[in-house]
């Protein structure tokens, strides 16, 4: 008995290498990508501790539950973490950036959350990552929830990690993500001992195993049916235009907007300036009448 999920042919190599240059076309980046066979939260984990450890000096940015998460990782790996947190109904300045940087001009690390899937809000990743590039930090960016409904420039914005997954705007899986590496960031992981190898947290063995080898023997057995998912989900974006998909979001965002306004929200946690609310459907507090009637 035969499956269209079953009995398919591997993954080859090639196929599986032709999908991450795919990947660095949508980022519009000449950085090295690698997929990471993985929810995002494995490039994410993997990415601070292949960079972060002792004698690292961290300015963690919460404006989300995530930067918090990044706050504890950093920590584990002996950073000392100088965490900026704004309320989660706002987003972050460049301005603030700056200011850290004046009052700890150790740091040499950033981590920022791009789109809060939480709160509905927007960092300013290009403004902030100008902020960084002159102080010669190393930018990390969870571009999770933002990749397929807004610009997201590693190259561009100076991002030397930039994490995404396919399972949110892009409308792919959630089993296997992406993130792009500068060459200050691979020289970071290599200079750093207690950086995971031989490891599945270890994004130096895709570099030393993979990358340097021409991309020509994968580490282990891919997933092979979320990257066939994550291939199809690239070429759809590619046939539809990454443009068209991000306008599409934007009109579904203030659409929404539009309906839960008229049905009496508040938007308690989301940014009041437009500029900075993410064009993905945003999170809103509960409609007034109904809450009166539930509670």
């Amino acid at each position: 008995m035969t499956h269209p999920f079953l009995d398919l042919a591997p993954l080859t190599a090639a196929r599986f290498a032709s999908v991450e240059d795919r990947v660095a076309r949508l980022l519009d980046t000449r950085q090295d990508v690698v997929i990471t066979q993985g929810e995002a939260l494995l490039p994410l984990e993997g990415a601070i501790r292949g960079t972060a450890g002792p004698g690292t000096t961290a300015l963690n940015v919460i404006t989300g539950p995530y930067g918090q998460t990044f706050g504890d990782w950093l920590r584990d790996c002996g950073a000392t973490v100088i965490d900026l947190a704004v309320p989660f109904h706002t987003a972050v300045t460049a301005e603030q950036i700056r200011a850290a940087f004046a009052e700890h001009p150790a740091i040499d690390f950033v981590s920022l959350v791009h789109a809060e899937a939480a709160t509905g809000n927007t960092n300013p990743v290009a403004e902030i990552g100008e902020v960084v590039e002159e102080h010669g930090a190393l930018f990390y960016l969870d571009a999770v929830a933002s990749v397929g409904a807004e610009p997201v420039l590693p190259d561009a914005w100076g991002v030397d990690l930039c994490v995404i997954g396919a399972q949110k705007a892009m409308g792919g899986p959630a089993g296997v993500s992406a993130v792009s590496v500068s060459e200050r960031a691979w020289a970071r992981m290599a200079a750093n001992p207690r950086a995971p190898r031989r490891s599945y947290l270890s994004l130096l063995d895709w570099k030393e195993r993979w990358i340097d080898g021409g991309r020509k023997a994968l580490l282990h057995a891919p997933a092979q049916l979320e990257m066939l998912a994550l291939e199809a989900c690239v070429e759809r974006i590619e046939a539809e235009g990454l443009e068209t998909v991000m306008a599409r979001h934007a009109s579904a965002a203030a659409a929404t907007r539009a309906g839960a306004l008229a049905l009496g929200a508040a938007w308690s946690r989301t940014c009041t300036r437009r500029a900075r609310r993410r064009p993905s459907p945003p999170r809103s507090g509960r409609p007034r009448a109904w809450w009166h009637r539930s509670w």
